[in-house]
């Protein structure tokens, strides 16, 4: 989508999140909105132990990187979000509520947060597997999103491939599960 655009996050119910995006987009469909709106739910990708899968070499799926949210991406600006919007988020009964900055109000994801998803996301709205080592006690990526994001790994579970990763988004932490394949320990 070309600047200027916005992100806005639905928190809905969890495993409801496929019907958000269709009830949103019919709502948008039979309203004719002048704008473009994009909803998706950002993925991640993990490892999935099955020996056939391993042997075709598909051994990663996708699941959702923040189960219960579902992410809007359109060119509206918050008070014509809010104005088209709150009516059809307040009578949803899949929608709990639309993301905010605490006392602030913006309702909008602040730029840098939205620019270092996207980078992270490398365009395709998941973000993929990594791969690295261990030396001492430092971890080093050597590819994948999380290059050069080291410090914000919490935790590596090894067996699983997994690493648990610290984000911010609307001023608050939230942690995530993202793949990451540790080759060795030095």
């Amino acid at each position: 989508m070309e600047e200027p655009y916005w992100w806005y996050v639905l928190f809905v119910r969890t495993n409801s999140e496929r019907r958000v995006i269709r009830d949103v987009t019919d709502f948008v469909k039979a309203n004719k909105l002048d704008y473009n709106v994009e909803l998706f739910i950002p993925e991640s990708e993990y490892y999935y132990r099955n020996k056939k899968l391993r042997e075709m070499g598909s051994q990663y799926r996708k699941r959702p990187l923040f189960p219960g949210y579902v992410f809007v991406e359109t060119d509206m600006e918050s008070t014509e979000f809010l104005k088209f919007f709150s009516q059809f988020i307040y009578s949803s009964t899949d929608i709990i509520r639309l993301l905010s900055y605490g006392e602030l109000g913006d309702i909008a994801v602040k730029l840098e947060e939205r620019r270092r998803f996207e980078y992270l996301f490398k365009g395709k709205r998941c973000l993929e597997h990594s791969k690295g080592f261990i030396a001492g006690d430092k971890i080093i990526i050597e590819n994948g999103p999380l290059i050069g994001h080291e410090c914000d790994i919490k935790y590596i579970n090894r067996h699983n491939h997994c690493a648990k990763v610290e984000f911010e988004m609307f001023g608050k932490a939230v942690f995530a599960d993202v793949a990451l394949e540790i080759i060795k320990k030095v």
